[in-house]
């Protein structure tokens, strides 16, 4: 069935005044409105006031032609989709009409009135067809409008991985971010695969890999790419995937954005927090530590004054003594956990040497640190974030994990730092649990990624958490 209006408008247009009135007979009988004209001026006089949906034109009239009539027609403020009915000899003629827009013809036989619903019903058809379609293409046309002008506003630069063939699209702006013009890179994905940092490209890849097996459902990962210049670029990149209907990936579309600056200004921040604590630690170690000394010194004088004062007395100055000494050592090891900032590049080891026995010597939890040779990292910021990752770790072991040992380690193998902390706890907690922990996996990974390395948790129920840093010197932020 149709899917036309029923009150379709037609316009029959034919000089024999019978054949014309049976045509729109047998339209209507079709639930069609008609209107007729008897000549090419006659419709051309109609038109002039109305629109119809089809016109069914004769090609030989004797006032306008049916061919000089087409070529007024699209001189017509509207254009009018267009039927010829032609007699016989006139094939050629008609396929030349159709040539200049006809949609279809119908010959002038015994069969003309029986044939003529069903012709106009496809052509009708046809013309809703077309309607939808340019509707479609214009839609189309405006949504691509949109979107390549919000992709100016974002700034970011658009890229097509089609999965079964491996081809790719990059548009300009994504080779402009790495100092290309639109030419100098092929629209191959190995130009982007050989341009990821060493580092990064493990990690990318299997963020692909487990983006396109439904391992993990949203796409969004920072990495580095070289420049044409030869530097590294921070990108943010984020994607959408299409399936068949089997279900098999078919094909990724997503945007990456140049996060360079936002890294450096990330990287600057932590330096001025770590600068902060580092004031903060010299002030508790100088300044408050200074003074409970001093106050412990005069509780050891007034305990030796008070040799001959009633026990109960000496007992409570005993007590004060003992209390100061324990916030003494509290304040000491706090100040000492915020100025590790003057480590060097040589230092980590002994730093984290230090950590170990501080924590372990709380008494709470057992720690052991182990480092077969000594490790010399790259610079002394590098050696700050190094330790700061540890102490989270740590941190995060005595505050959530129930850990009754912790192992420290630090080796490097040919150029690969790898610190790893591990405990024998209960692992991490349920999701919606994690809290301050989740926090604290956060704020190492940033750590670790200021720096360059990769940094991954594991963690098995009643078994502990492993956070190991594995920084490759060579290719090091």
């Amino acid at each position: 069935m149709s899917d036309e209006p029923k009150s379709a408008h037609i316009l029959v247009v034919d000089d024999d005044e019978g054949l014309c009135l049976l045509m729109a007979e047998a339209l209507r009988a079709d639930h069609l409105t008609v209107a007729t004209a008897g000549s090419g001026a006659a419709a051309l006089a109609w038109l002039e006031a109305h629109t119809p949906d089809l016109m069914l034109l004769d090609l030989k009239m004797r006032d306008v032609g049916g061919q000089a009539l087409v070529k007024r027609l699209k001189q017509h403020r509207t254009p009018v989709p267009f039927l010829v009915v032609t007699g016989q000899g006139d094939e050629k003629v008609a396929v030349d009409v159709m040539k200049q827009g006809a949609l279809d013809y119908v010959m002038k036989d015994s069969g003309l009135l029986d044939l003529l619903p069903g012709v106009v019903r496809r052509a009708l058809e046809a013309i809703e067809r077309d309607r939808q379609l340019a509707q479609t293409q214009a839609s189309l046309r405006e949504s691509e409008a949109r979107f390549a002008a919000a992709m100016r506003a974002t700034n970011d630069g658009v890229w097509e991985w089609r999965i079964p063939d491996d081809s790719a699209y990059f548009s300009p702006r994504w080779k402009a971010i790495l100092g290309f013009q639109p030419n100098e890179i092929p629209d191959v994905r190995d130009e982007w695969r050989r341009r990821i940092h060493p580092q990064d490209e493990e990690r990318v890849q299997v963020a692909f890999r487990d983006f396109l097996t439904d391992a993990i459902h949203t796409f969004s990962i920072e990495y580095r790419m070289q420049h044409k210049d030869g530097s590294y670029r921070w990108i943010h990149s984020r994607a959408v995937l299409e399936r068949d209907v089997a279900g098999r990936p078919l094909r990724m579309i997503g945007a990456n954005a140049d996060i360079t600056d936002r890294k450096q200004l990330e990287k600057e921040l932590t330096s001025i927090s770590d600068r902060e604590q580092r004031r903060i630690g010299q002030d508790l170690h100088d300044g408050l530590g200074q003074q409970l000394t001093a106050i412990e010194f005069m509780c050891q004088s007034l305990r030796a004054d008070l040799k001959d004062a009633a026990p109960e007395i000496r007992e409570q100055v005993v007590a004060m003594g003992a209390f100061l000494r324990q916030a003494i050592t509290q304040t000491r090891a706090l100040a000492h956990g915020l100025t590790a900032f003057m480590l060097d590049a040589s230092g980590l080891q002994g730093a984290l040497a230090e950590l170990a026995e501080t924590t372990g010597a709380l008494g709470r939890v057992k720690v052991r640190f182990s480092c077969p040779a000594p490790v010399r990292v790259k610079d002394g910021e590098t050696a700050v974030h190094l330790y700061r990752i540890a102490q989270e770790a740590i941190g995060n072991a005595l505050k959530h994990s129930r850990a009754t040992e912790i192992y420290v380690s630090l080796v490097d193998e040919d150029g690969v730092v790898t610190l790893r902390v591990s405990d024998n706890g209960t692992g991490l907690p349920k999701a919606d649990e994690v809290g301050d922990a989740g926090v604290g996996m956060r704020v190492m990974d940033h750590r670790a990624a200021t720096i360059g390395a990769n940094l991954s948790i594991s963690s098995r129920r009643n078994r502990g958490v492993t956070v190991t840093c594995t920084l490759h010197q060579k290719f090091a932020a």
